[in-house]
């Protein structure tokens, strides 16, 4: 069947009640792509058809990582239109659900967060969506890569009445559809989104997304559907593995540590007498297929990469203990010297230790990434270092969260436990913490943030919360970098731009390789310090600044009465005075004997909204500084700077700082009725933010 708007239709992909989608190959270019045609009786109607052709040129201009590129859109000759998207492998959710059933509550989270994220981009851009069909979301890859894109949302809504709250109610709607025997832990996320908002409702999709992530379980494990799995960490200690038991040729000695897969124990082989480190997969996860598959890739994997800087694994068993239950476990070579979190507790690295750790971590991440491996959770936790021939040694362990990207010898691809959100978040990159895909500019990333904290003592991002943790990564920039590290030593500022390429919140804007970090830090640790000039320069420059302004200050200050202190939310931001300025100095009293500009001081200034989630706008630029709560970064200075808070449906607010003197501000943002007006409002007290906004930019 060909049709007559330049596209042969393939194969019908669904036939529901708003219209039947089609895989489709274009008859002039052969390229492939999938066309949906809309039915009803109301596309008789020209406003319809109107609103129709309004929404999708908006969408044709959007560009999401979870919604579906349209390539063309129209009517029919009868009137009915269509929608031309990008060709996409897999199904939309209706047709799994055909055949599979329901999903899980643990599922369905999964899906719902990248959802949220679009929902919350298209409501930015005037698009409430009012109904969110599960045809309409497309599974890439299957249910199990957790990657949805929506196709043409919003696009069948023009006969149904404006719901403000629209996308929170179909997203209500979509989980009881998906998952409608029994949503557990999803149970209060869902009643959020099917309250009104005077009483407790939530008010928008990000609202959504911020009690999916604080109501998801610490040990959430997504589960399979090949009969009954004993619930996470309920296993009876007893048939854990302890000191003194032997397993296999060796005999646990100590626990050296535990984590989420398993614990490692410090071992020695019964016969010879050879120390080893033995990682015992966990008794609760020894009995699920998957995870066992899991635990062998991560062996296979790590040996096939055979690189120094990576911890050597020597065996992977899998066996029957004596008590009848299966036990899994692998041993590893055993290492002298401490992780880099005992390192940082105990010691402060100067810079170029900090570099030269890191720069060990590339190599060996690279060599991963050179063999289709993601390790998906670099943190300092996983970096063991030890002391050869003087040196810090690094050895990156534990690739039991790694991504497999492309086959190693007899090793499929994989994705660990499919879609589930794994990593540890303060190391998480965006994409991580909204569960996309991984891929070597993930690791890059949490590479960033452990330099940070190298350098500055702490990650870039801390919170109290998991959810309030996870909406920094998302939205927040990267607070500077001091300007000393911990042992005092001034750090380079071709340093700090190092990390704040790394830590770009869009993965393209990040280095292409570990290889070319390492060659940035390479450079960077051999740039210059920045200095001022010396101490007796400064002290002679104040002297004369204030001898020279003192005449100036004193005879206008008889002339006008002092004024008062700009104040926003009961902080004061600045006070109007005359500036002073000394004429300049001769150049023999301040000589200049570096040749380098002193490095111009700079402030951050906290920015809190009520509600928050607003957009910070430079106004005298038009430039976006990011989502409240924010932490912006200026140059010291005591002119102010003015700036624009914007929300959707709430009225704008201007107000101004003072770099120099400002620290934190509060700006409370009114309702828009239907009718406001767009300009400026009065800034009043505000309160501080509970949550911040995970998804606006």
């Amino acid at each position: 069947m060909t049709s007559d708007f330049g596209y042969q239709l393939l194969t019908k992909l669904d036939d529901g009640p708003s219209g039947t989608a089609w895989r489709a190959r274009a008859r002039t270019s052969g390229g492939r792509a999938m066309v949906r045609v809309f039915h009803g009786t109301r596309w008789g109607d020209e406003d319809a058809r109107g609103v129709f052709q309004a929404r999708a040129e908006m969408l044709g201009r959007l560009e999401h990582p979870h919604l579906a590129r349209q390539l063309q859109a129209g009517c029919l000759e009868d009137g009915r239109p269509y929608l031309v998207s990008e060709y996409l492998d897999g199904e939309d959710l209706a047709a799994h659900m055909r055949r599979h059933g329901p999903l899980t509550p643990d599922e369905l989270s999964l899906l719902l967060l990248p959802l949220c994220s679009v929902l919350e981009e298209l409501r930015g851009r005037g698009i409430v969506v009012q109904v969110l069909p599960p045809a309409q979301v497309f599974l890439v890859g299957g249910l199990t890569r957790f990657t949805p894109k929506l196709i043409g949302p919003g696009l069948s809504d023009g006969g149904l009445p404006l719901d403000a709250r629209g996308d929170v109610t179909a997203l209500g709607r979509f989980m009881r559809h998906a998952c409608p025997e029994h949503l557990g832990w999803l149970s209060g996320v869902l009643a959020g989104c099917e309250l009104g908002e005077d009483v407790g409702g939530f008010a928008t999709p990000s609202d959504v997304a911020r009690a999916l992530l604080e109501a998801q379980p610490r040990t959430q494990l997504l589960p399979t559907k090949e009969g009954d799995q004993p619930p996470l960490l309920l296993v009876d200690e007893s048939e854990r593995e302890k000191p003194g038991d032997v397993l296999g040729q060796y005999r646990l000695e100590r626990m050296l540590g535990e984590g989420a897969m398993g614990r490692v124990f410090q071992a020695r082989h019964v016969s010879l007498g050879r120390p080893a480190a033995v990682k015992v997969l966990r008794a609760e996860h020894a009995r699920n297929g998957h995870l066992i598959q899991r635990f062998f890739h991560e062996a296979r994997a790590v040996n096939q990469i055979n690189h120094a800087h990576i911890v050597e694994i020597l065996d992977f068993v899998e066996e029957t203990a004596v008590s009848g239950r299966s036990r899994v476990y692998c041993v590893m070579e055993m290492l002298e010297g401490k992780s880099l979190t005992e390192l940082l507790a105990a010691d402060r690295p100067s810079v170029a230790r900090a570099v030269g750790i890191v720069r060990q971590v590339c190599d060996a991440l690279q060599a991963a990434h050179d063999v289709g491996v993601i390790h998906r959770d670099v943190k300092p936790d996983n970096l063991f270092v030890l002391e050869r021939d003087g040196r810090d040694f690094v050895k990156v362990l534990d690739f039991g969260v790694a991504k497999l990207v492309a086959p190693l010898g007899d090793v499929p691809m994989t994705t660990t436990v499919e879609g589930t959100i794994v990593g540890t978040p303060a190391y998480m990159a965006p994409e991580q913490a909204t569960g996309g895909n991984a891929d070597a500019r993930t690791d890059l990333y949490s590479v960033g943030i452990v330099l940070y904290e190298l350098l500055a003592g702490h990650p870039p991002f801390q919170a109290p919360a998991f959810g309030q943790l996870v909406a920094q990564v998302l939205s927040s920039p990267p607070p500077p970098l001091p300007a000393c590290a911990r042992n005092g030593e001034r750090i380079p500022g071709a340093l700090g731009a190092v990390v704040r390429r790394c830590l770009a919140k869009n993965p393209d804007d990040r280095y292409r390789s570990l290889r070319d970090l390492s060659g940035a830090l390479e450079t960077a640790a051999r740039a210059p310090v920045r200095r001022g000039p010396p101490r007796w320069a400064m002290v002679a420059g104040s002297m004369a600044v204030l001898l020279l302004g003192a005449a100036a200050v004193s005879t206008r200050v008889s002339r006008r009465a002092a004024l008062p202190p700009v104040v926003v939310s009961g902080k004061p931001v600045g006070v109007a005075a005359v500036p002073v300025v000394p004429a300049p100095l001769p150049a023999t009293t301040a000589p200049e004997p570096e040749l380098i500009a002193p490095e111009t001081p700079r402030v951050v200034v906290t920015v809190v909204s009520d509600p928050p989630g607003a957009r910070v706008v430079e106004a005298a630029t038009g430039r976006t500084l990011g989502t409240t709560p924010l932490n912006a970064s200026f140059t010291r200075s005591s002119v102010p700077t003015r700036l624009r808070l914007e929300r959707t449906g709430r009225r704008p607010a201007e107000v101004e700082v003072v770099p120099g003197s400002t620290r934190e501000i509060h700006v409370s943002l009114p309702r828009a009725s239907r009718s406001a007006s767009p300009a400026a409002v009065k800034v009043t007290p505000g309160q501080k933010q509970k949550h911040p906004d995970p998804f606006k930019l």
